[in-house]
């Protein structure tokens, strides 16, 4: 049995080799010249208010056409289902990873089009999000912007028509920290 182990630990060693090798060639750094080391990681769902001021909170996640944010049951809203890691980078980008698909939270489209997408993890700028201003709090969490590095947009809640779930986009960050702008780590293990 001790056996079996030691061979599993030699594979999911070398897995780990071929990925460090593949996205990180001896440099320290991720394309671009990125940090490619994680500073610390935590397990979250993150989540929006609603911009209709009833103070109910919506979780952003996938769905089949894209990303959107989903309302949370009040049932649900002390002891979630999180659904992403927030992996604080050394250089203090952070990296969401969906974990339903192991997929990044990336910006793509174009400039006049941006777009909120789940990719393949390769650690670019295009997965890179900065945590702006000094937050706001709300209901006893810490909701703050966050920037996309190579885009430069805040994830925002797209205004969907009545009875639709919002979707999630990339707008201009406003420096006025609208609530369709903000984000807060939920249920959070680490």
């Amino acid at each position: 049995m001790l056996a079996g182990l030691g061979a599993i630990v030699v594979l999911a060693g070398a897995g780990s080799l071929l990925y460090v090798a593949a996205f990180h060639p001896g440099s320290g750094n991720a394309a671009g010249g990125l940090p490619n080391r994680v500073a610390s990681f935590q397990t979250v769902g993150l989540i929006a208010e609603q911009p209709d001021a009833s103070g109910s909170i919506v979780e952003l996640l996938s769905s089949e056409h894209g990303t959107a944010f989903s309302p949370v049951p009040a049932a649900e809203q002390v002891q979630g289902d999180p659904e992403w890691t927030a992996d604080l980078m050394v250089g203090g980008t952070y990296i969401f990873i969906y974990l339903p698909s192991s997929q990044c939270l990336a910006s793509g489209g174009t400039g006049a089009h941006p777009v909120l997408a789940l990719r393949h993890c390769d650690l670019g700028a295009q997965q890179r999000w900065r945590r702006l201003g000094t937050g706001v709090l709300a209901g006893g969490h810490d909701f703050y912007e966050f920037a996309n590095d190579a885009s430069g947009d805040c994830i925002t809640q797209i205004a969907a028509a009545p009875g639709q779930q919002q979707t999630g986009g990339l707008a201009a960050c406003d420096r006025s920290q609208p609530a369709d702008e903000l984000l807060a780590f939920w249920w959070t293990s680490g």
